[in-house]
């Protein structure tokens, strides 16, 4: 893979703030795809890979690692689900380059960008739930060796309800992430799978108005 990949970054914007990007890569040799949030690149990154075995690393440790989900209809797999609810659309600093900011009003339910695998001979002038959800294209970027596309589609929508549990960190983590709240710097995302093997990435934000208490 080389800095000369086949990119695409996009987020939301309300007003004059924005999220985090999120920007996903084609391989240069492989049909593969590699995926960062803004400002995590050096420390997260999703990677899609040809063989089908998948992986979240964290500082170059896997943290989850999944099947290439089956496809959603025919010639079209969903390989990742992000959503962004509007309370993250926090930054005045501009969009990196090349950007696609979705806009969103400031009471609009979670932005859900679907990332879709597109084998070659698919109907490039759709996709999946294009009129069932209202999906507007993001954008496409294509797969190395004439294997397909990859396809940004978003729409908005409410979250299932779910439940996440976390490993409380140390006390000095605790208080960097207490300063971050407080200023209204701390982000997140969280992940789980759906019933169809999709993996979803939610951005979140914690603000002052979230407990972080000592116990």
């Amino acid at each position: 893979m080389t800095q000369h990949s086949p990119a695409l970054r996009f987020g939301i914007e309300i007003s004059s703030q924005r999220s985090h990007t999120w920007r996903v890569r084609s391989g240069a040799r492989k049909p593969e795809l590699y995926v960062e949030r803004e400002n995590l690149a050096k420390q997260a990154h999703i990677s899609l890979h040809e063989s089908g075995q998948w992986h979240l690393k964290v500082d170059g440790k896997p943290v989850i690692l999944w099947q290439r989900p089956v496809e959603i209809t025919q010639g079209y797999t969903r390989a990742l689900v992000i959503v962004q609810p509007v309370s993250i659309a926090s930054i005045l600093l501009p969009a990196p380059n090349g950007s696609q900011l979705i806009k969103v009003a400031d009471d609009a339910m979670p932005t859900h960008f679907n990332l879709f695998i597109e084998r070659p001979g698919a109907d490039l002038a759709s996709w999946p739930a294009r009129i069932s959800k209202g999906t507007v294209l993001v954008g496409r970027i294509p797969l190395a060796n004439g294997a397909g596309w990859c396809c940004v589609v978003a729409n908005q929508e409410p979250l299932a309800p779910g439940s996440a549990r976390f490993n409380r960190p140390g006390a000095e983590v605790v208080e960097q992430m207490r300063d971050a709240a407080e200023a209204g710097t701390l982000h997140g995302t969280i992940f789980g799978p759906q019933s169809d093997g999709t993996m979803t990435f939610i951005d979140g934000r914690i603000d002052n108005s979230t407990s972080l208490g000592k116990g």
